[in-house]
C-alpha cells in the first residue's frame, strides 16, 4: 500500500510518497502547523490543493506531536483532510531518529528553529532530557543563537559589517520588543536572526557567538546522558546544517563525535518508510 510521509514543522511541512518497496516521490513544500500553539487552516487547504491523490496510509512526524493531547490534535487535523485514510502520527525527534540511524542505535539531536535530544535504540526513543521550549532552553537552537545576537545588537555590541547584513534598514527597538513580548510567533522571529549568519560563520564574533550557544548544549547533553550515550551524535535541522562545522569542533571538545549531520528528515524517512513496503 503506498504510504503519504509527511515532516510537519510550526512554520512549513514536507511531503512525499512511498509508492513502492524502494520508491519515492518527490517531497512538496506546504505550510506547517504545531498543534501546541498554531492553525491548521493554512496546512489543510495546502494539502487539499496538492494533487496528492487517494491517500489511504499517512505517517506524520510533527513539532509538539511529543504528548498524546497534542498527537491527537494533529491527528484530526489530518483526519479532516483524509477522513478514510489510516493515519499514524509521529513525533519530529523520532522522525529525526528513524531519518539518521535506521535501526541504528545513537543519540539524535535537532537542531532548527528549537532544539531537542534524545537517545534512540534502534526502534524506541528514551527522553531523559525535558523539552522546556525557546523561553527557559533551547539551548544551541535557531531562536536561541537569535536572541544573543539580537541582544548583541541591542547592546552595541555587534560589529557594524553584521548589523548591516541583519539590519539594512536599521534596528526598530520598540518594533522588536513588540515582536519578542507580545507576538505569537516570537520563537520564529528570534530564529530568523540566526539564519544569516551561516554565511558570515568564519567571522570570529559569529564563530565565538554560536560556539558559546552550543557548547551551553553540550553542557546540557552531558548531565542527561552518559559519555557511552552521547558518545556519537546525529543531528537535523537548519541549525546543525549551517554550522555543521562548529556544532563538530564544539562537540568534540566535550568528548561527543558529530557524525551525520542533515539539514532535514524527509530523505532518511523515505528511505526508512521505503523498505517497509
Amino acid at each position: 500500500m503506498p504510504r503519504l510521509i509527511g515532516d510537519i514543522g510550526g512554520t512549513s511541512s514536507r511531503w512525499a510518497l512511498v509508492p513502492g518497496p524502494g520508491e519515492v516521490s518527490a517531497p512538496v513544500k506546504l505550510p506547517g502547523y504545531n498543534p501546541s500553539s498554531g492553525n491548521a487552516a493554512a496546512m489543510q487547504a495546502a494539502l487539499r490543493n496538492a494533487g496528492l491523490g487517494n491517500v489511504e496510509h499517512v505517517t506524520a512526524y510533527g513539532a509538539g506531536c511529543g504528548t498524546k493531547a497534542r498527537s491527537d490534535r494533529m491527528r484530526a487535523a489530518l483526519h479532516e483532510v483524509w477522513p478514510d485514510a489510516a493515519l499514524v502520527i509521529e513525533s519530529d525527534l523520532l522522525g529525526a531518529a528513524r531519518s539518521l540511524y535506521g535501526m541504528e542505535a545513537g543519540l539524535v539531536l535537532i537542531l532548527g528553529t528549537g532544539m531537542n535530544a534524545g537517545l534512540y535504540d534502534g526502534s524506541r526513543l528514551h527522553l531523559p532530557m525535558p523539552s522546556i521550549g525557546y523561553v527557559l532552553g533551547d539551548e544551541g537552537s535557531g531562536a536561541d543563537i537569535g536572541k544573543h545576537v539580537l541582544r548583541d545588537a541591542l547592546y552595541a555590541n555587534l560589529p557594524m559589517t553584521l548589523h548591516k547584513v541583519l539590519f539594512p534598514e536599521g534596528l526598530d527597538l520598540p518594533a522588536v520588543l513588540e515582536a519578542v513580548h507580545r507576538s505569537t510567533a516570537a520563537q520564529a522571529f528570534l530564529a530568523s536572526f540566526a539564519a544569516p549568519l551561516a554565511a558570515h560563520a568564519e567571522e570570529l564574533h559569529v564563530h565565538d557567538l554560536v560556539a558559546s550557544r552550543f557548547d551551553a548544549l553540550a553542557r546540557i547533553l552531558a548531565r542527561f546522558f552518559t559519555m557511552e550515550q552521547r558518545r556519537q551524535v546525529r543531528a537535523c535541522g537548519s541549525v546543525a546544517w549551517g554550522f555543521r562545522a562548529i556544532l563538530k569542533e564544539v562537540l568534540a571538545q566535550r568528548g561527543m563525535q558529530l557524525t551525520v549531520a542533515e539539514p532535514e528528515p524527509l530523505p532518511g524517512l523515505l528511505r526508512f518508510h521505503a523498505k517497509e513496503l
